[in-house]
Order: C-alpha cells, then structure tokens, then sequence
C-alpha cells in the first residue's frame, strides 16, 4: 500500500515555485523544554516501561496544538512529504515531493487546508496559481491526514500492549528511548477500548486490510519530554513490505499561512473547465 493512499485525501499535480509560505514562531506551553515529571509524563526512572512512556507520549502528543512532519518510504513515485498541523487556529499543508513528468515537471504537489477551504497549487488555469475548495457551511473538517501517522502508531502499540524498550538513541541530536512493538491487525482489528478513538482505530485497520497488510512492526523514539521524535512502520502481508519513517519537529508552534492573492485563486469549478479544454483532454 502507498504512502499517498495511507495519509492523503487527494492529490493534484502542481508545477512551479511555492507562494504559500509557513512561518514558525515559538509560543508557550506544549513545548520540548517542558519537564515530563511536572506535566505528570513518565519519569526517568519509568523511561524502560513502554506502557508508561507510551502512554504519556499519547496524552502529551494528544494536547499539542502543532507540529510539522516529514514523512519518507512507501511510495516509489512520491517518496517523501513535508506536513505541517495546527488545531487552532485551524490550518494544515502538505509538500509531496515525487517523480518529475511532463504533466508536473517539478514533481512536487501542495494542499493548504484553512478555515475557509482548502488550496490547491496548480499550473493548470491560464492567469492562475491555484484552485479552492470552500469549506461546507463554513466549517473546514481536516481530510488532508497533514498529522501524519503518529496518533495511528501510538494508539496501536498502546491497544495490543507490544512495545518493548531497546534503548537510548539520539535522534536529531535529542536523547530519546527507543520502543518496538508488533500489531497484528486482525488482533487491532477487534479492539475497543481508550486507546485509539474510534475514527483513528477503524481508518487505521481499514486501510492497512486494503492494502494487503497482516501486520507491522512499529517503532517509536519518545524524547525525554515525552514528545515523538520518530516513528517507523514496516507492514508487510499479501502484497509484500512496506516501510514508512515520520520525522516530527516544531511541538507547540504558531503555524501561520500568507493565503494566495484572491485574484490568483480560482474555483473548483475554473480549475475542471481549464483541464477539459487541454489538448487530449
């Protein structure tokens, strides 16, 4: 199964240098500098119980307003992404790196959800840069999985109980303890419990079923903060294996979007009459 049917609710080919920009800015609360004893995560002397890191890594992971991801494997054709996340006020990107071709000759595709709708980058409409997709009722549901695969990973070693510690690593120059679990999602599959939400649980198993997949091996590297620095997923099943990294940075930051010109941006509408009046269309 592709990384791009795993995360992405839709992918449009763009071309052309970015104009959408994400700022970071560090703020309060949330942050890695944070002390896991004071914020009632696992303490050192706890950081070789998976059960008690995992599970504050879940909660901790859980309450942060923001954070980018860079997502690499599972696709020969789009092999990595850049992702970045932020509750509220809501907003969410995602930079597919993938294959050059003559339809989208940087290989790159961009979507921007807002409260408003959702941005598409594209060279495909004479006189503009991108196409939007209003949000129903004014009210923008996150569809774009611009989170990564974390809260899937986390609620998965936490409801079959797997995880083991290996040890101490350095991760992007950070302590962190190393945990491994194996899911059997036919096991995951008939779990209900706090673990995982619902929505997360069934779109997780579904998706991996989809896909030909019996189970995986996942590993996670939980900072000292107990915030994720990394997580690997390698599946494998009927279709064969597959390996996905998330690399996670920027905890609790400001996500702050410079939205396109309106008079760069066309409708949905504009953006399907301009495809069927190309040549061979």
């Amino acid at each position: 199964m592709k990384v791009v049917r795993k995360i992405r609710a839709c992918v449009v080919p763009v071309a052309g240098a970015l104009v959408l920009s994400v700022g970071l800015t560090a703020c309060g609360g949330g942050g890695a500098g944070d002390s896991a004893a004071a914020k009632g995560g696992a303490g050192e002397s706890q950081r070789t119980d998976a059960t008690a890191v995992l599970t504050a890594a879940a909660k901790k992971t859980g309450e942060q307003n923001s954070y980018r991801t860079h997502q690499s494997g599972g696709s020969a054709t789009e092999p990595s992404s850049d992702m970045a996340w932020q509750r509220t006020p809501f907003f969410s990107s995602m930079l597919i790196h993938g294959t050059k071709s003559a339809d989208n000759p940087t290989g790159e595709t961009y979507l921007v959800d807002t409260a408003d709708g959702a941005y598409t980058k594209t060279d495909k409409i004479p006189g503009k840069d991108w196409f939007k997709i209003d949000s129903s009722g004014g009210k923008q549901t996150d569809t774009s999985r611009s989170r990564g695969l974390l809260t899937e990973f986390l609620g998965a070693l936490n409801a079959t109980g797997s995880a083991k510690w290996v040890g101490t690593e350095q991760v992007g120059g950070r302590p962190t303890d190393h945990f491994r679990g194996t899911v059997n999602f036919a096991q995951l599959a008939a779990y209900q419990g706090p673990a995982m939400s619902k929505e997360s649980h069934d779109w997780y198993v579904d998706t991996m079923r989809k896909g030909g997949k019996e189970q995986a091996v996942i590993d996670v590297w939980v900072g000292k903060d107990d915030l994720v620095a990394k997580s690997r997923e390698v599946s494998s099943g009927q279709k064969g294996q597959e390996t996905i990294v998330e690399e996670y940075t920027a905890y609790g930051t400001s996500l702050k979007a410079e939205i396109p010109p309106k008079d760069r941006v066309a409708t949905f509408d504009e953006y399907i009459e301009a495809l069927s009046k190309r040549p061979g269309a």
